[in-house]
């Protein structure tokens, strides 16, 4: 049996629609196998704080209104500001209303602020910090001017200031411990880059780890990439450009995208590790930035690093210009020829011939975060109506990106583990969980005789921390056997995900051999 679990939802599941970012939007709810939208009878801040507790915000910052359509499913909501669940609440039944769509309800959430706190030499930290904060005993004032207007003086100690005259960090100097917000991040990077804060440049990337999500509009990290290239850490500027790799679809998206240096746009195309529903989402992308700065067509050391074989043959077909003609031809002859007439151009362009990691249909399956709860708290979970025990799915792909197989597909088994029971149920011991694997279910051997052997597989997972962001990619080792892979620790990730809330996605990566 075939199951598309990432389709399957749960009665009371919530979601925003129609807003600025994923923060904000139309409250839909999810009952009876669709979406539906919440009447504002009744609805005040209390019920935007348990929608927004819900979705794991730390609260709402307004309640509003958001046309919608479709089903409405609740009125007359009745909470108290406590929950944590919209279901936690009263209200009369599911599709009880007196309500029409311009009563539809939205919600703002807060989006929380993450906050690290760097420290350092542990001795005298606490006496010295309680000093500062108490104001006793003070023999020097210093002014905090902005403007030219006196907005806070702090009390100092001369004798303490004294014994590090180069540290202009006043707090950081008394407890070797300083806040470090999104905003102040940069700023004090910079700092330390400038005044030869050794201490604080060996926590770059430890403070960058916890930033890296914070900002959906991605303008700070631009601007810390910035930095990783003035400073020439180049550490720094992998994990920078990982994460935009990793997350590329949403930078393409946002506000930063047309802004981005000429050199950091050629770095992002230059990997295979993009995470992108398709290549056609890069090169639109790469046509809006172009456009961006006025030019008439991408400049060539760009288009180069698109990987037009990549793209369906029906989108090939529909791009027009002569800047793509050269381009469209070799994208037509992969798809229309046999891996044996290729195999020069294979061995002589291979990054053109590599897939990126395509997670459009049909080349890969998701069990989303929701699903994998359901099933970790109720050992269960529901999908069309019928109660699955286990997150095992079998789907098809076909078995090359070439339209010369459209019609010859290979079955796969993907499976997550959540607890001992999954995996003993399989026979295999799990050092850690959640865990996944990926195998071939049957292969396709109704190739032509010379074709065997000549396609291979590179497939992946994708690990999405609340099905926002990516914090982890790693290669299936193996095709045919067991094939698991575990979930790394937060301090492994690339960037934490506190909640352990993860979305997998299992991504198909064929290609051709190039023996």
């Amino acid at each position: 049996m075939t199951l598309h679990v990432s389709k399957g939802q749960e009665d009371g599941f919530v979601r925003l629609a129609g807003g600025q970012d994923h923060s904000e939007g139309r409250v839909e709810i999810f009952h009876n196998g669709s979406w539906g939208t919440v009447c504002d009878d009744g609805w005040d801040i209390n019920e935007a704080q348990a929608v927004c507790r819900q979705l794991r915000f730390p609260g709402a910052r307004e309640a509003m209104v958001s046309f919608g359509d479709g089903n409405i499913w609740m009125d007359d909501l009745g909470c108290i500001g406590t929950e944590v669940n919209l279901l936690h609440c009263t209200f009369p039944g599911w599709g009880i209303h007196n309500c029409n769509h311009n009563e539809d309800v939205g919600v703002k959430c807060k989006k929380g602020k993450a906050m690290c706190n760097l420290y350092h030499i542990a001795s005298l930290s606490h006496q010295l910090g309680e000093l500062f904060d108490s104001g006793r005993d003070c023999d020097l004032n210093i002014a905090v001017v902005v403007d030219n207007n006196t907005i806070e003086t702090l009390c100092a100690h001369k004798v303490i200031l004294s014994l590090d005259s180069n540290l202009k960090t006043l707090q950081y100097f008394y407890t070797r411990k300083i806040k470090v917000t999104l905003s102040s991040a940069l700023c004090i990077l910079k700092m330390a880059f400038d005044w030869g804060l050794v201490e604080f440049q060996n926590e770059t990337l430890s403070i960058l780890r916890l930033f890296l999500p914070e900002d959906p509009t991605f303008q700070s990290l631009n601007s810390i990439y910035e930095y990783a290239v003035l400073t020439e850490d180049e550490a720094l500027q992998e994990v920078c450009v990982r994460f935009l790799a990793w997350n590329c679809e949403a930078l393409i998206r946002s506000p930063a995208w047309e802004n981005l240096p000429f050199d950091l746009v050629k770095a992002l195309l230059s990997r295979s590790d993009l995470v992108v529903r398709s290549e056609n989402i890069i090169l639109n992308g790469l046509e809006r930035w172009a456009a961006a700065r006025e030019n008439s067509a991408i400049p060539e050391d760009l288009l180069k690093l698109i990987r037009f074989p990549m793209i369906p043959v029906v989108d090939l077909f529909s791009l027009s210009g002569s800047q793509y003609s050269a381009s469209k031809l070799q994208g037509f002859q992969f798809n229309a020829l046999p891996s044996t007439a290729l195999l020069n151009d294979l061995k002589e362009e291979q990054n053109i011939y590599t897939s990126r990691i395509y997670t459009g249909s049909p080349w890969s399956f998701t069990f989303d975060y929701y699903i994998v709860e359901a099933h970790k708290n109720l050992s269960y979970y529901s999908h069309n109506g019928q109660l699955i025990n286990n997150l095992t799915s079998n789907f098809q792909t076909p078995v090359h990106y070439s339209a010369y197989f459209t019609f010859r597909n290979v079955s796969w088994k993907a499976r997550v583990y959540v607890s001992d029971e999954d995996c003993s149920a399989e026979h295999i011991i799990c050092p850690s969980l959640p865990a996944v694997s990926l195998k071939t279910e049957e292969e396709n051997s109704a190739l032509p005789g010379q074709m065997e052997g000549s396609i291979q597989y590179t497939n992946r997972i994708v690990i999405e921390c609340e099905g926002r962001y990516v914090v982890h990619v790693e290669d299936f080792d193996d095709v045919a056997g067991k094939n698991i892979k575990f979930v790394p620790s937060n301090a492994e990730l690339i960037c934490p995900c506190d909640s352990n809330l993860f979305t997998f996605k299992m991504v198909i990566r064929p290609h051709y051999s190039r023996d």
